[in-house]
């Protein structure tokens, strides 16, 4: 069976056929602080990391067919028919674990649209599915990434146009995305995460400014390459981020996760916490990326905690799709 592979922009319409999706995961850095003045709340930015990764396959059929969704079935069913798509098998060949801070909901209901959408000969645009999808209510920058892949900041939410990049800048290929989840209490889901952020409120002006120079000092530091500036940046924005949420995860960090960072930080290892977590994550040289995945490991161990400890690439690109033919 042969294959011809897409970045998901050059796209258009044309005759129905099977395809296979494959995305990244969202790594979140952090939140800025754009105010309230004008309806924007906040701007997010984050990188697209190769693997884990969602893969889901579909083909144009009767009725409509789900296979290996598991327990987000509902929601691949709810969101089809938020779309009207029928007449369509779909496969998930891979899943991102859910709610682990990995973006995991929104590239999976991208992933089935995009699939779905182009089984049955239809032209799509993973921005406009991201808002029949009501993807973006916190951050646009899983959608961005869906799309964009790299690093993004994006334009702040909600916006009424969709997704919006501030800024979308190439990862260096050399470095290297350590992930480390560790096996305490998951994330917010996408029915609670929307109760606490839909109410946003004013930042003491110390969030505010690591926020800001955090995220500006972040992308700059993509843009030159430079690793280490990129990961003391990393640990501003995140301190600013998490100073913002401190009454609600415990800490500037989730109380569950703050032996892990703080042992990271004595091993000389800078830990992000994507979204809610559990996931955390730290960037390295690639030819180093093995050594600290080990240190991780050994974190884990030490605090007798069980885990799982992810090495990723960074994806440069958006989620791809292959026709079969």
């Amino acid at each position: 069976m042969a294959f011809k592979t897409f970045l998901l922009q050059g796209l258009s319409s044309g005759e129905p056929m099977g395809v296979v999706v494959r995305t990244g995961c969202r790594l979140h850095a952090g939140f800025y602080y754009a105010g309230l003045d004008w309806g924007v709340r906040w701007g997010g930015l984050g990188f697209y990391a190769d693997r884990p990764r969602a893969v889901v396959e579909a083909s144009r059929c009767d009725g409509l067919e789900l296979v290996g969704f598991g327990v987000r079935e509902p929601l691949v069913r709810q969101a089809l028919e938020v779309l009207g798509i029928e007449g369509v098998c779909l496969e998930a060949r891979e899943l991102i674990p859910a709610h682990v801070g990995l973006g995991s909901t929104t590239q999976l209901l991208l992933a089935v649209a995009v699939a779905a959408s182009h089984a049955r000969g239809l032209r799509l645009d993973p921005f406009d599915l991201a808002v029949r999808l009501g993807r973006g209510r916190v951050s646009w920058v899983g959608s961005l990434l869906f799309k964009l892949g790299g690093f993004v900041m994006d334009a702040g939410t909600p916006s009424p146009l969709g997704p919006r990049a501030l800024t979308r800048l190439e990862v260096p290929g050399d470095w290297a995305f350590v992930m480390v989840t560790p096996g305490v209490e998951r994330g917010f889901n996408e029915v609670e995460e929307p109760k606490i952020m839909g109410k946003p409120w004013e930042p003491s002006l110390e969030a505010s400014y690591h926020m800001s120079r955090g995220a500006l000092r972040l992308a700059s530091a993509v843009a030159r390459g430079d690793l280490r500036e990129a990961l003391e940046a990393l640990r501003e924005v995140q301190l600013g981020t998490g100073l913002y949420f401190s009454l609600i995860q415990g800490g500037v960090y989730r109380s569950s996760l703050s032996r892990v960072v703080d042992e990271a930080r004595s091993k000389n290892i800078t830990l992000a916490q994507s979204s809610w977590g559990p996931t955390l994550y730290t960037i390295t040289d690639y030819r180093n990326a093995g050594s600290v995945a080990e240190e991780l490991e050994r974190i884990l161990e030490t605090l007798n905690l069980r885990g799982v400890v992810v090495v990723s690439k960074p994806r440069n690109e958006g989620a791809s799709i292959q026709n079969k033919s």
